[in-house]
């Protein structure tokens, strides 16, 4: 049987785009259990319960966002190792995955805290793929402070404002949109300070500074997709 030209070309790229997705697959669910892990068991068991919801959900709103994020970040991450961002991307997709789960879930906004987990998890792996050194218990007291209470009360509640519905729903559950996208742009500022050989723990204002810039640049493009 005479072979069709390209079949084995295109084969493999199946088989590739097959294996990555497996790949990222068992990334996520390796991370979001790891993250349940950390929380307490009511809000980890609400979360479970509503995961095949959410997760379809979730999956919607990283699909949406994807190109329009990607083209962001890639600016934001010149000089970074092909190999070492991919890995990266991986751990960081997980994580938005995760974080956008959450926010969908029927959660009060209040427990904007259990997006903490999260960032920790994340921030460890990229530390441990970079060779770093992590500390569980101060980069809890960092996450908790940026994201929680300093990203929380200047971004997260004035980006709730510019999404429809979501001011007016009782409860004001995190809004996957924003839970996502705070995660990916922590996520890659985390790359690139430790690409760059800078001590994050060392940094934080320098930290709080790049994450700002760079969810200025996300929230600024929401908005010219939304017009």
């Amino acid at each position: 049987m005479q072979d069709v030209p390209g079949t084995h070309v295109v084969l493999e790229a199946e088989a590739e785009d097959n294996g990555t997705e497996a790949a990222d697959d068992k990334e996520f669910h390796a991370f979001f259990d790891e993250v349940l892990k950390k929380m307490p068991v009511k809000s980890a068991g609400v979360i479970l319960g509503a995961l095949d919801q959410t997760k379809a959900q979730a999956e919607k709103v990283l699909g949406t966002s994807k190109e329009r994020y990607e083209g962001i970040f890639d600016e934001f991450l010149v000089g970074v190792d092909p190999e070492v961002r991919k890995k990266s991307y991986t751990t960081i997709h997980a994580a938005t995955l995760t974080a956008a789960i959450i926010g969908l879930s029927p959660i009060p906004f209040s427990d904007a805290i259990l997006l903490v987990p999260v960032q920790t998890v994340m921030m460890s792996r990229l530390h441990k793929l970079f060779g770093r050194s992590w500390s569980e218990s101060i980069g809890w007291t960092i996450s908790k402070e940026l994201v929680v209470v300093g990203f929380g009360r200047s971004i997260v509640g004035n980006l709730i404002k510019f999404i429809p519905g979501v001011g007016t729903l009782a409860g004001a559950a995190i809004n996957g949109v924003v839970a996502s996208g705070i995660t990916a742009t922590l996520g890659w500022v985390t790359v690139k300070m430790l690409n760059e050989g800078e001590d994050i723990f060392d940094n934080v204002l320098t930290f709080k500074g790049q994450f700002n810039s760079l969810y200025k640049t996300i929230q600024a493009s929401n908005k010219k997709n939304k017009g």
